[in-house]
């Protein structure tokens, strides 16, 4: 692992996930990058009449104030970690999401840690994150920070695990992140009353998968939900599990807007750090 990037926005929730972020740059000597998007107009500008107009200079002036505030404030947040980790930083203009994953895209971004503060009701449904969006579109793994969290705390992971291993090269990806918190993986799969089967069965298919991916220090579990998501968020309740992890079918367009995807929903609702991945 070469590079972390941290979408940074200066909330509660993105100061988390530089937290986290610092340390495993301290473990694995990383290097931290932080982003910082402004959303403000650059270059001409539309009028009211859709005509291009004349750059104010005015604006120029406004806009080069804004970034010297905005790496004011980046570097009182990282200067804490001065001797921890290295971090650079950038500032951009535009789109958060637009500029956070051209961004990822241009450093090669080896892991992407966003703080989150989740989503419900109609906006989860029609306006989502940025976040959602990173986690559904994302070339590298992605890991949502809710609250602070300190990796040495982590000890129980649950890995959201299918009966088919369609995940496997994401379980193999996941090993190196396993063996750098030094957890126990709770390998589970979720039966609905869409997918019934008998436990032993389920148990025994875990295993192979467990044996196959040269596994260790893991425990097999079949959860049971109306719904994968609620049984992934409960079992991890249930075991007091202190991260998710699970890979991602990274689904868009309308066939995102009718499937879904069970990761962005954990991440959504979930508590605890959830640690994601597309399967493509």
């Amino acid at each position: 692992m070469q590079t972390i990037a941290v979408p940074f926005d200066f909330s509660e929730y993105a100061e988390a996930a530089l937290n986290f972020a610092v340390q495993i740059g301290e473990k694995t000597a990383a290097k931290v990058k932080l982003i910082h998007v402004i959303e403000y107009p650059l270059a001409t500008t539309f009028n009211v009449t859709g005509e291009i107009s004349e750059y104010d200079p005015m604006d120029k002036i406004f806009t080069l104030e804004l970034i010297s505030k905005a790496k004011e404030k980046l570097n009182a947040a990282t200067s804490q970690f001065s001797n921890k980790a290295r971090i650079d930083q950038v500032v951009l203009m535009g789109n958060p999401y637009d500029g956070i994953t051209s961004q990822i895209e241009e450093i090669e971004a080896d892991l992407i840690i966003m703080g989150t503060k989740g989503a419900t009701g109609l906006k989860e449904l029609f306006v989502g994150s940025n976040t959602e969006k990173i986690v559904r579109n994302a070339q590298c793994p992605v890991v949502a920070i809710h609250s602070p969290c300190n990796i040495d705390d982590i000890n129980d992971i649950v890995f959201a695990s299918d009966l088919d291993d369609t995940h496997g090269k994401v379980l193999d990806d996941f090993k190196e992140y396993q063996a750098l918190f030094d957890a126990r993986l709770h390998l589970v799969w979720v039966e609905t009353p869409y997918n019934a089967i008998n436990e032993d069965l389920g148990k025994e298919q875990l295993e192979k998968i467990a044996q196959k991916h040269n596994l260790d220090n893991y425990e097999v579990h079949i959860a049971k939900a109306f719904k994968p998501e609620e049984g992934i968020l409960s079992f991890s309740w249930h075991i007091n599990a202190d991260m998710i992890a699970m890979s991602t079918h990274s689904h868009k367009g309308l066939l995102h807007l009718f499937v879904g995807s069970v990761a962005e929903d954990v991440v959504n609702h979930s508590s605890i750090p959830v640690w994601t991945c597309s399967i493509k």
